[in-house]
């Protein structure tokens, strides 16, 4: 288990313009990591030894988001942890445990990876319980780097990362070409937000033309693909209307 780490008690640092709070919009991605990542495993247990077809869509699912998380750990290792270095160098033993835990998930990614190539090819039984273990312990390793970021990282990056260096990171995230469809890739986002929370999100962070989009194209693309990734449960339910 990796070990905790206190606070490091420092200072508030003046390297650059104080911003509200913009960790919150990477928060929002790992709720949608915490929740692909945790239904992963019971996906793969599910399906009979032999089905073939249901193993080779369930493939493009899973390198799907295993993709999806590499290039979201690339970007926090371009611009997150040389900054907090130079900035808030009282915090160099939480960013050597930010790239120990992004180290450790990534080489557990790509064994990911080579086991549902494996998989998809017959279905069996052996390689399918291989896999659903070690995505359990992606599952795990996230959870835990998941909370010690967001607890440890992310307070001091708000300090120290100004609106244009968010807005840097953001633009540079969106020159990537999603690994899921993207309709799927916000119905799935925009469910893993707490149903309480949804409809003011969506309001406030999809722009009119997007949620238009959404409404008349996408959530229908959404909720057939979900309908086939989670054939045994009600869907349709996770994802708002969106006005």
């Amino acid at each position: 288990m990796t070990e905790r780490l206190p606070g490091t008690g420092a200072p508030a640092p003046t390297a650059a313009p104080a911003t509200t709070c913009r960790s919150d919009e990477v928060v929002m991605i790992h709720r949608l990591f915490r929740r692909l990542f945790a239904e992963a495993p019971g996906l793969v247990r599910a399906v009979s030894p032999g089905d073939t077809d249901r193993a080779r869509y369930l493939a493009k699912h899973l390198h799907g988001i295993t993709a999806l998380l590499h290039v979201h750990h690339r970007t926090e290792d371009d611009f997150f942890w040389d900054r907090m270095t130079e900035r808030a160098p009282a915090c160099g033993l939480h960013v050597e445990l930010m790239r120990r835990q992004h180290g450790a998930v990534s080489d557990r990614l790509d064994l990911v990876d080579a086991l549902v190539d494996r998989w998809s090819r017959a279905a069996d039984a052996a390689t399918a319980a291989r896999l659903a273990i070690e995505l359990d312990e992606v599952d795990r390793l996230l959870v835990e780097h998941l909370a010690d970021e967001e607890r440890e990282a992310f307070p001091v990056l708000d300090r120290i990362l100004s609106d244009a260096e968010w807005d840097d990171i953001h633009r540079h995230a969106r020159r990537h070409k999603p690994p899921l469809p993207i309709f799927v890739l916000l119905g799935l986002m925009i469910e893993s937000v707490p149903e309480g929370e949804r409809d003011q999100w969506v309001a406030t962070q999809l722009p009119a033309p997007i949620r238009t989009a959404y409404r008349v194209v996408g959530r229908p693309q959404y909720e057939r693909a979900v309908r086939r990734l989670r054939p045994t449960r009600a869907t349709g339910a996770g994802a708002p209307a969106t006005a």
